[in-house]
């Protein structure tokens, strides 16, 4: 269920825009005679924000929480293909072609999200280099990301892969504890398998070895990353 913000929420959400990589570097005007395009709104964990083929034209920018962006493999498996968080975009597909969704967002951790119609923010990109720049230099980190990954998977041992995931994912989504960086999103294994190109049984296994071995500490049900395999 969705949770829209009201119109006195304009100030914050001027705020949160300003926090976006889409908006780095413009000025509190800028951003503010823009913000009429946006609608703030609030999804617990678990909300689908689209399905494979949808076709809803609408980009999405997280201010909050944490979304897993998915694909359907042929046979039917569900693969994560992306964990975003505060300051990602995503949905700029459709801002460049009408064609169904090709892949499935899902709220992993409460989110609040800025959401605009494609055509909307299209124009205001048109009008703007400097925006436009911006989401090139986003779809370029996705892109050296995703080499990164095809790197691993060609090359790196499964606990191997499952640090440099956890590394990652505490450069983005973690915060500084004793000895080391909380991860700040709660993956299962079967999450962690999808992404680095192994199974659930197999990663059960690689990170109990990993926290044996000391390269990743239990927090509860997080996982913290020791400072030394952050360097």
């Amino acid at each position: 269920m969705r949770v829209e913000r009201t119109p006195d929420d304009d100030a914050n959400k001027v705020w949160y825009l300003r926090q976006n990589r889409l908006f780095a570097e413009a000025t509190e005007s800028e951003v503010s005679g823009n913000q009429g395009i946006f609608t703030m709104c609030e999804m617990p964990r678990g909300t689908r924000v689209f399905d494979l083929g949808d076709t809803t034209r609408v980009v999405y920018l997280v201010k909050r929480g944490a979304v897993r962006i998915a694909r359907e493999t042929p046979d039917g498996k569900d693969v994560t293909v992306a964990l975003l968080g505060a300051g990602d975009l995503f949905g700029e597909e459709t801002m460049f072609e009408s064609a169904p969704r090709a892949t499935v967002a899902v709220v992993i951790e409460d989110a609040l999200l800025c959401t605009a119609r494609a055509e909307d923010l299209f124009a205001l990109l048109s009008r703007d280099p400097a925006l436009a720049l911006n989401v090139a230099k986003l779809l370029s980190g996705r892109l050296d990301d995703a080499r990164a990954t095809m790197e691993d998977l060609a090359y790196a041992r499964v606990g191997d892969r499952i640090v440099h995931l956890y590394r990652k994912l505490a450069i983005e989504h973690g915060v500084a504890v004793g000895g080391g960086t909380r991860v700040e999103l709660r993956l299962t294994h079967a999450d962690v398998a999808s992404l680095v190109g192994s199974t659930r049984e197999t990663v059960s296994v690689e990170i109990a070895k990993l926290v044996e071995a000391g390269r990743l500490r239990h927090d509860g049900r997080a996982i913290v990353v020791p400072t030394e395999e952050m360097a």
